[in-house]
C-alpha cells in the first residue's frame, strides 16, 4: 500500500471510529446500505419506512450524485433525510452530515451509498452493520466484482426478484460466489413490487437495535434471529 493510500485509509478509519463513538453514545444503531447504482436502494428504504415499528425514530443519510433527488423521495414518508452529493462517500462526509441530525432523538440511522468495486478505503463510515445490495437485473456475477463489499458486509440483499422471469440470473452462481467470499453469509431475496422478503429484512434490522430501543418499542425481536438459507 502506498504512503498516500495508507494515510487516506488511516484518516478515514479515525473519523469512522469517531462517528461510531457518537452513535454508541446516543444509542443509535447505524446501518449502511451499499451497492451498485440501480439496485433499488432508495426504493428499498422507502419500503422499509412503511414497515418499521412506528415507535422507531429513524433518519437517513444518502450519498451519491443524485442524493438530493433521492432524499426528496424519502422525506415524503415523513422521515428526516440528509443528502450528500458525492461520488465516493467517506466517513468525513457522514461526519459533516451529523451536524444536521440530532442523534439524541434517533434510534436508527440508515446510510445509503454506492460501493467501490476495487477499494475498501471508504467502506467504513462509522456504521454498526452493513448490507450489500445487488439486484437480479445486474447479473449473477456481481459478487465477484465487489469482493471487498461482500467480505465487509453482515448481510446481502438481492433485490428485484420479480424480474427473474425476464432477466438472465442464476441464483446458485451468485450464492456460491457470495459464500466463497464469506461463508455462511445470509442472503435475503427481496421484491418491493411483490413485498417478497421486506418483512424479513425489517425484522433483521429491528433485531439488531440496541436493547434499550427494543425494550421501548412494541415489537419483541430476538437479537440472534436466524433465517433459513434461501
Amino acid at each position: 500500500m502506498s504512503p498516500q493510500l495508507e494515510s487516506r485509509f488511516d484518516l478515514n478509519s479515525r473519523i469512522a471510529r469517531a462517528n461510531r463513538a457518537n452513535f454508541d453514545a446516543a444509542g443509535v444503531t447505524t446501518v449502511s446500505l451499499v451497492g451498485p447504482a440501480g439496485t433499488g436502494k432508495t426504493t428499498l428504504i422507502e419500503a422499509m419506512l412503511g414497515r418499521l415499528d412506528p415507535k422507531l425514530r429513524t433518519a437517513v443519510i444518502v450519498g451519491g450524485l443524485a442524493a438530493e433527488r433521492q432524499v426528496e423521495r424519502i422525506v415524503r414518508h415523513g422521515c428526516h433525510a440528509v443528502p450528500l452529493v458525492t461520488d465516493n462517500l467517506a466517513a468525513i462526509n457522514v461526519r459533516e452530515a451529523l451536524g444536521q441530525l440530532n442523534l439524541k432523538e434517533l434510534d436508527l440511522l440508515l446510510i445509503e451509498s454506492e460501493g467501490n468495486a476495487h477499494s475498501p478505503v471508504e467502506f467504513d463510515l462509522g456504521h454498526h452493520l452493513r448490507a450489500s445490495v445487488f439486484s437480479v437485473a445486474g447479473g449473477d456475477d456481481k459478487a465477484t466484482e465487489y469482493p471487498f463489499l461482500i467480505a465487509g458486509s453482515d448481510v446481502v440483499l438481492l433485490t428485484k426478484m420479480d424480474l427473474l422471469p425476464v432477466v438472465t440470473f442464476d441464483f446458485n452462481v451468485f450464492n456460491q460466489d457470495v459464500v466463497r467470499i464469506k461463508p455462511k453469509m445470509a442472503i435475503i431475496q427481496l421484491s418491493v413490487q411483490s413485498n417478497q422478503g421486506i418483512s424479513q429484512w425489517v425484522e433483521w434490522v429491528e433485531s439488531h437495535l440496541s436493547p434499550n430501543v427494543r425494550d421501548r418499542t412494541s415489537r419483541s425481536s430476538d437479537p440472534f434471529i436466524r433465517f433459513p438459507k434461501p
